[in-house]
């Protein structure tokens, strides 16, 4: 029988939690900025570049940061308050997104360039973001995880869906560069309001960072992963699907570009469309959990993501012009409905599983882990787009997907989801 507590607890009593929302207040202003950020960005690259297997090349840049630093920079949020960590680093982005921007307008930028900002920017993202998840514990009480984050990753989806609603005319009237620099300021806007976040029982670690600590301690964090069974299954299942995700996270515009021979509107088009998506499914994902165990979740989104694989592939083909901006947008929602009941049921998994004070040491080194194959998934799909288009590329990765996902109905690990 449930408690009174337990039937108290939804949204409702969520928003009443100050700290949790102003946290998430400050990462929605960062999300606003990230979400234009996500079309100029794309965009500026794609045309500095011309090259899809140069864009699959910096997604693997992208991705080195995260493998190398994150065990290190989850055994450093045990020794530091973590929103100075998350506070630092945003300053940090900020200002590597203004030097793009600033490069770009004076017409400076280089594709070299590209590799190295991305490359720091990535570094930064490495600490943030096991401060910002071992952060959770201490502005939020663990049985409001599901609501809390589903709350969260809704109002993130909404804010990128204005944010993608205005990216066209912000872009028309400031321009590319403009747009990214909007993106800069968001991360210093964010970076300030974090600091007025109140930690409750927050422990910091009195004594100086020695080396022998603190590789027991990256230890720890090792072994705690490799004990509980679920959470490393996970952080394998994780990494393979880092790589099939890779020509749907870089290609886009490529695939809109030279596939559909559409302009930037129509990248709008689908990154608006899936945003929907992923708030439809990160709100549903509550009610959806009590009624379908996890395992089945994880196995049916992937499923229907690799199904949205092969619907690229086939629009693609279509010669009707006039049927192609229905079936993007239908796309758009099944690919973003099927990621966010995937998202929300890994991180809440994760949240769950794994104890408070483990789990900055324990998301840096899953996170680095999870992250370890993209460099090389990377390059994999930078050599076949020599060989490929996109549209076929997006074909067999559509396959693929679907195997993969279906297989996992034999991982017992998985099964406890």
């Amino acid at each position: 029988m449930e408690t009174a507590l337990e039937k108290k607890i939804g949204y409702k009593l969520v928003l009443k939690e100050k700290s949790y929302m102003l946290y998430g207040i400050s990462n929605l202003i960062s999300r606003f900025g990230d979400s234009i950020d996500t079309i100029a960005y794309g965009w500026m690259v794609y045309q500095i570049t011309g090259s899809t297997t140069l864009l699959a090349t910096i997604f693997g840049v992208n991705a080195i940061p995260t493998i190398i630093f994150q065990p290190f920079s989850g055994v450093l949020v045990e020794y530091r308050k973590k929103k100075h960590i998350i506070f630092i680093c945003n300053m940090g982005r900020g200002v590597m997104v203004s030097i793009t921007a600033l490069l770009f307008y004076f017409n400076l930028l280089l594709p070299i360039h590209l590799f190295i900002i991305t490359f720091l920017n990535s570094t930064f993202e490495a600490f943030q973001s096991p401060a910002s998840t071992a952060s959770i514990p201490y502005i939020l009480d663990k049985e409001m995880y599901s609501y809390g984050m589903s709350l969260s990753s809704t109002a993130s989806r909404i804010t990128e869906m204005i944010g993608l609603a205005v990216a066209g005319g912000i872009i028309a009237v400031i321009g590319i560069s403009g747009a990214i620099l909007l993106d800069a300021i968001t991360f210093y806007v964010c970076g300030s309001l974090i600091l007025l976040v109140k930690y409750k029982g927050e422990e910091i670690k009195k004594d100086k960072i020695a080396l022998d600590g603190y590789f027991k301690d990256l230890k720890g964090g090792f072994v705690y992963l490799k004990s509980n069974r679920l959470i490393f299954n996970i952080c394998l299942f994780g990494a393979l699907v880092n790589i099939l995700l890779i020509p749907i996270n870089t290609l886009v515009v490529a695939y809109v570009k030279d596939v559909l021979k559409k302009g930037v509107e129509v990248v709008s088009v689908i990154q608006f469309t899936s945003t929907i998506g992923l708030a439809l499914g990160t709100v549903i994902y509550p009610k959806v959990k009590e009624k379908v165990k996890g395992i089945y979740l994880v196995i049916v989104s992937g499923i229907l993501i690799g199904i949205v694989y092969i619907l690229y592939f086939i629009v693609g083909q279509l010669k009707v012009q006039v049927a192609i901006y229905p079936a993007l947008v239908l796309i758009g929602l099944l690919l973003g409905i099927s990621a966010g009941i995937f998202l929300m049921t890994i991180n809440v998994a994760f949240m769950e599983k794994i104890e408070k004070d483990y789990l900055g040491r324990v998301a840096g080194v899953f996170n680095s882990l999870a992250m370890a194959a993209t460099p090389l998934g990377s390059l994999t799909v930078g050599g076949l787009c020599i060989f490929l288009n996109t549209s076929k590329l997006f074909l067999v990765f559509g396959m693929l997907t679907i195997a993969l996902f279906l297989l996992q109905k034999f991982n017992k690990s998985l099964a406890k989801l």
